[in-house]
């Protein structure tokens, strides 16, 4: 499930208590290189988490952007909520979250 360490995953999973639907779940998690913010991917929506708190939410229907990789990062920009904005990771390389990530942009733009 983890692209992180045992302890960074146990205070992003803290931050997320009472957040998650009943049925909902983490599946994986990594941490932006440029933010310090925390990508978790449940089974229901991605959500960021900074500093124990959570941030943006895109439901995993609503997951629609492009994944950029090179050989120096891989970049993932998402289309945020309100028009015009984005959400922006930087990730050191390919990890589960961004081949995850890849997948449901890719199902998206058949």
């Amino acid at each position: 499930m983890t692209e992180v360490s045992v302890f960074d995953a146990y205070q992003v999973q803290r931050a997320l208590r009472g957040h998650l639907a009943d049925d909902d779940a983490m599946e994986t998690i990594a941490r932006d290189e440029a933010t310090g913010s925390y990508w978790v991917l449940t089974h229901r929506e991605l959500i960021l988490v900074k500093d124990q708190q959570v941030g943006d939410r895109l439901a995993r229907d609503e997951i629609a952007g492009s994944i950029d990789r090179n050989d120096v990062a891989v970049s993932v920009r998402l289309r945020g909520h309100e028009p015009g904005t984005a959400i922006v990771g930087t990730f050191r390389k390919p990890n589960r979250l961004t081949n995850a990530l890849a997948e449901i942009v890719q199902d998206t733009a058949r």
